[in-house]
């Protein structure tokens, strides 16, 4: 089930995926039973590599070229979809 909910937390662009998936437990404590995904340029979801940042994934901020040119810069925060695995072995 999508439920189109959206967390939006700053993050250091040193911080790995795997950093930030640990800080994300103040909003959801299951965060660990999720597999992270983003969005490529060609429309496909993959699977993030948790030990690199979110750059070294080929995920980039774009939000100061938005704000550059008078736009709203939250629509450049990078995203990364979470899906639930459903598993029942992580607490």
């Amino acid at each position: 089930m999508l439920t189109h909910y959206e967390d939006v937390i700053k993050i250091c662009q040193e911080e790995t995926v795997g950093e930030i998936r640990t800080r994300y437990q103040e909003y959801n404590l299951n965060s660990k039973s999720y597999t992270w995904k983003t969005l490529t340029a060609d429309g496909q979801f993959v699977e993030v590599n948790l030990n690199r940042t979110l750059e070294e994934n080929g995920i980039r901020d774009e939000s100061d070229n938005y704000a550059r040119y008078g736009m709203d810069e939250e629509t450049g925060i990078p995203s990364l979809h979470i899906y639930y695995d459903d598993d029942l072995n992580i607490a």
